[in-house]
C-alpha cells in the first residue's frame, strides 16, 4: 500500500504493522492520520476476544472469513460464521469471542483511528495494569463494560 502526496490511499492493501492483546492479532492494512478508515486483519485465538464495549466515535463493521465467533451486538446475541458480515453503529456495547477454534475476520472501522488503539494496547507491558488500561481506552474513546461474552 502507498499513500501518494495528496494523502490518500491507493493500491492493494497488505500489512505494514502488527498488534497483538488478550488473544487478538490485528494486522494493520490500513490506518493512521490521513487514511479514510482503518482496515485490520483480525485473528482470535480460540475462547478469547473482545470485552464488552462501546466504540464512543466509530461505526465498524465485522467481515469474518474463517471459523465462528460468540457476537454480541447491542441486545442481540448471534453466532456469526465465516461469510458473515456484522455491523456496528459507533457508540453500540459490542463483544466477540472466537468458538471452538481461531477465527479470522476483517474489521472496517471509521473514522480511521482504531489501529493506534491496537498498537497502544500492544505497547503495555504484561500482565497488564487496569489503570494502565483505562488510561489507552479513555484516549481512544474506548469504553469496557463488562467480561467477554
Amino acid at each position: 500500500m502507498t499513500a501518494t502526496d495528496e494523502k490518500t490511499w491507493v493500491g492493494v492493501l497488505k500489512t505494514d504493522d502488527t498488534a497483538s492483546f488478550s488473544g487478538i492479532t490485528a494486522e494493520v492494512m490500513m490506518g493512521g492520520g490521513h487514511a479514510p478508515f482503518t482496515v485490520m486483519r483480525m485473528i482470535v485465538a480460540a475462547g478469547e476476544g473482545a470485552p464488552r464495549h462501546r466504540s464512543v466515535t466509530e461505526d465498524k463493521v465485522f467481515h469474518v472469513t474463517s471459523g465462528r465467533l460468540k457476537f454480541l451486538c447491542g441486545d442481540e446475541i448471534a453466532t456469526v460464521a465465516a461469510g458473515e458480515v456484522v455491523h456496528v453503529p459507533r457508540d453500540t456495547e459490542h463483544s466477540f469471542k472466537a468458538i471452538g477454534e481461531d477465527a479470522i475476520m476483517l474489521l472496517v472501522s471509521n473514522p480511521a483511528r482504531h489501529d493506534q488503539f491496537f498498537k497502544d494496547m500492544d505497547a503495555l507491558p504484561t500482565p497488564h495494569e487496569q489503570a494502565d488500561v483505562m488510561a489507552v481506552c479513555e484516549r481512544h474513546g474506548q469504553v469496557i463494560t463488562g467480561a467477554v461474552v
